[in-house]
């Protein structure tokens, strides 16, 4: 039987009219936070975990701080769908991350950023209009390759009514390429390995499903893939509880899935057993999540009008789940590994 927590916490950060924050990241050797405002095109970072406000700071991604020309139209703002820090031992300096476009660099002293990677280079996704399109969740790999979700933008919206133009790419940055793994899909979200980094697991939001795929030799295997999760039946008193941002913490291999449109975290044993949900009161769409420091659980949330803003409720901002709620024990690594580069 499992476990409903309902919590009282205070927002661990709410920054000035935050739409859609995601993809929380903790980067142990730094002792960093880090996240993304995928609607305002922003990445976050904290650099003392226990004083957010004093030490947060924001750099907003666009044509303007492009280093060099920016090889599309400016007709379409930019988009960050998650990010891939490059951790160091006293602060985090250079942060891929996946654009509307493709895989940029940003460097953090600067401000400056330019893309290494753009997906249109790759042939298999030459039917793609990217001006529809944006970079949505991923991660890196075991070996370093970068898995990134690729979905509709703000502007033209999801229709499931019409045939999918999302996919799953995976990104080799040292060599430039950019291969298409999975096509078809409205809402490729968080991608995931197992402790035994032999299954990667991949949510696919507007099926309610997080997919369990066999990994072999640094290869998904995507026809075998298998559904290791269903969140319609858990989740039965919500119309459309979508699976968003996850994390499986590497400790106990349980993972935890934020639920939008739910105000749940819900966690899951390595069988795909619901063992327990945490609420959070007055914040419905909650995004993503990560293990950090001292075994705490993050947790981003979207304003509640996330294209106008000034939604009610907390939406919008981060909590912090206190470890004692979590079952894994001991040292918490980075929630990702480093991206080759």
């Amino acid at each position: 039987m499992s476990k409903t927590i309902v919590l009282s916490l205070e927002p661990y950060i709410h920054t000035p009219d935050a739409r859609l924050p995601e993809g929380v990241t903790y980067m142990a050797s730094s002792g960093s936070l880090l996240w993304v405002d995928i609607f305002r095109s922003e990445i976050h970072k904290v650099t003392n975990i226990d004083d957010p406000v004093k030490t947060h700071s924001v750099i907003k991604i666009s044509s303007e701080n492009y280093r060099g020309n920016y090889p599309y139209s400016t007709q379409f703002p930019e988009r960050i769908g998650v990010i891939f820090p490059v951790d160091g031992p006293d602060s985090v300096e250079t942060v891929l991350f996946a654009g509307k476009y493709g895989v940029g660099n940003l460097d953090l002293a600067s401000g400056e950023w330019e893309y290494l990677v753009l997906y249109s280079s790759c042939a298999g996704l030459g039917h793609k209009d990217w001006s529809r399109l944006r970079s949505n969740d991923g991660n890196v790999a075991p070996n370093g390759d970068l898995y990134i979700g690729i979905m509709n933008d703000f502007h033209i919206g999801v229709d499931n009514t019409r045939p999918p133009e999302g996919c799953l790419v995976r990104v080799n940055i040292p060599k430039r390429t950019v291969t298409l793994l999975y096509d078809g899909i409205y809402i490729p979200n968080s991608v995931n390995w197992n402790q035994q980094r032999d299954v990667m697991f991949l949510t696919d939001s507007l099926q309610f499903t997080i997919w369990a795929i066999p990994y072999v030799s640094d290869e998904p295997r995507m026809a075998e893939k298998t559904r290791f999760i269903d969140f319609k039946p858990i989740n039965a008193e919500f119309k459309s509880p979508e699976p968003d941002g996850s994390v499986v913490d590497l400790r106990d291999n349980t993972l935890y899935s934020a639920v939008y449109s739910t105000s749940k975290v819900q966690a899951f044993d390595a069988t795909g057993a619901l063992a327990r949900e945490f609420i959070i009161p007055d914040a419905p769409n909650v995004t993503c999540c990560c293990v950090g420091q001292g075994g705490d659980l993050f947790v981003t949330t979207a304003n509640s009008n996330v294209e106008e803003g000034g939604g009610s409720g907390r939406g919008g901002a981060l909590f912090r789940i206190p470890a004692s709620y979590i079952t894994g024990t001991g040292r918490v690594a980075s929630s990702k590994p480093a991206p080759s580069y």
